[in-house]
């Protein structure tokens, strides 16, 4: 009898000890718990395929709670590599995706908690290599339309070779690729390289408009001689025809009164000096 006393006893000390060591976990919102069981004396333990929403769960002592964030996260790499000129380009790369509701323990049980790091990472920064690796330093840097393009490009290649062909139980949002710059010499050579150009382009602007000119006053002047000998006049005495036709037109478009008194180019005219107090 004493030692049936004794196994009760037992039991109800080890029923009792794991009551005491059993815990209450707060799950948060835009969160799930992933139960991992491990169990103390017999069964097989596991990942709970039902997630713990919002809320307190208690929980055995043998029994671990990883906690998965199921709204969106970004994802951030640097990059330093090298365009389709071998001409070296600086930036970032974000991707922002989340664990899919009530998919965490799938997530759990097949990739751990840092999925990211173990099956993602270095996926998503090879697809973003390629992809940046397929145009030219200018375009990269100055044409408004590649940066999107790039984004369509690796969000593809990570939705159909890293999501789906994994089966990774997470969603895309989107795939962000920041302002690609070049080294600081690199964008110095490139701005001096536009100043010579766009000089090299005012200088035959002008040389353009000079030709044009000089053909112009060429042209006027076979024109001027045609008609003083259409006139049979001397070269003085087209001179003459001219300065009349230009105190013409100065006439008629004089906004008022005008008097021209013709002749006085040969003459002269002596003006007496004014009297002192008139």
């Amino acid at each position: 009898m004493r030692r049936d006393g004794s196994s009760l006893s037992g039991v109800v000390v080890a029923v009792g000890l794991m009551a005491l060591g059993t815990g209450c976990v707060a799950i948060e919102a835009g969160h799930e718990g992933v139960l991992v069981e491990q169990p103390f004396f017999f069964g097989h333990g596991g990942v709970d395929p039902v997630p713990t929403k919002t809320g307190r769960v208690v929980v055995a002592p043998t029994t671990k709670v990883v906690d998965v964030d199921i709204r969106p996260i970004q994802y951030s790499e640097h990059f330093d590599i090298i365009s389709a000129e071998n001409a070296p380009v600086s930036f970032d790369a974000f991707l922002i995706a989340n664990v899919i509701e009530g998919k965490s323990p799938e997530l759990i049980s097949k990739y751990g908690p840092n999925w990211y790091a173990n099956n993602a990472k270095e996926a998503f920064r090879t697809f973003v290599r390629e992809e940046v690796q397929k145009y030219p330093l200018f375009q990269l840097t100055t044409d408004p339309t590649t940066r999107q393009k790039l984004q369509d490009a690796i969000a593809k290649e990570v939705q159909t070779k890293l999501i789906e062909r994994q089966g990774i139980p997470i969603r895309l949002n989107r795939v962000v690729v920041g302002s690609i710059l070049p080294p600081k010499g690199v964008v110095e050579q490139t701005t001096q390289t536009i100043i010579q150009e766009q000089r090299k382009i005012t200088m035959v602007e002008f040389q353009k408009a000079e030709e044009s000119r000089e053909k112009a006053e060429k042209q006027r002047g076979i024109a001027d001689r045609a008609y003083r000998e259409s006139l049979g006049l001397t070269a003085p005495e087209f001179v003459d025809l001219r300065r009349i036709e230009v105190q013409k037109e100065i006439v008629q478009h004089s906004p008022s009164a005008l008097t021209v008194i013709m002749g006085l180019e040969r003459v002269g005219i002596n003006m007496p000096p004014l009297a002192s107090g008139q």
